[in-house]
């Protein structure tokens, strides 16, 4: 049963990012609650389960987006890894060192897409990557380190009463 409430909210979640946030484009750039996700899931989980979170959402988004085949399976999963590792090996990390790996790994993951649509014939791989990637990445850094300070201070809220 619990399995098939994630199931549920992962689905949730991908079509949400797909439809909902579509009008709220603006210039090729809105959120990727995905990538977020993965992230966060990878800090607080580890490395295993933030990669194969990863690798299963990405799979997801490739089979409902019709974008690039495989792409998403591969940058989803090495983001869930890495914060995996950032999670167990970086003691006591702030909002601002994970707004700036988030803002660094949303622009290798556009930097990416856009390498990968402009072999295909469908991007401007030089003007793409400073009118989106770069903006892209800022936002998912700035929105990402909001919610991190957000889970943060709520979870050290929750202990101090307790101590």
């Amino acid at each position: 049963m619990k399995l098939f409430l994630w199931g549920g909210l992962i689905l949730l979640l991908i079509a949400f990012q797909g439809s909902i946030l579509n009008p709220l484009e603006i210039n090729g750039i809105k959120p990727d609650f995905i990538l977020l996700i993965v992230y966060l899931f990878g800090t607080s989980k580890g490395e295993i389960k933030g990669g194969l979170l990863g690798m299963f959402l990405g799979f997801m988004m490739d089979v409902i987006s019709a974008g690039p085949i495989f792409y998403n399976i591969f940058s989803k999963f090495f983001i869930g890894y890495f914060a995996g590792i950032i999670g167990r090996w970086i003691l006591n990390p702030g909002f601002m060192l994970h707004s700036g790996l988030i803002s660094a790994l949303s622009l290798v993951q556009g930097a990416g897409t856009l390498l990968v649509l402009t072999f295909l014939g469908k991007g401007n791989f030089p003007s793409d990557i400073i009118y989106i990637a770069i903006p892209q990445a800022f936002f998912d850094g700035a929105l990402g380190g909001i919610i991190y300070f957000v889970i943060s201070y709520s979870r050290k809220e929750t202990i101090s009463r307790w101590t």
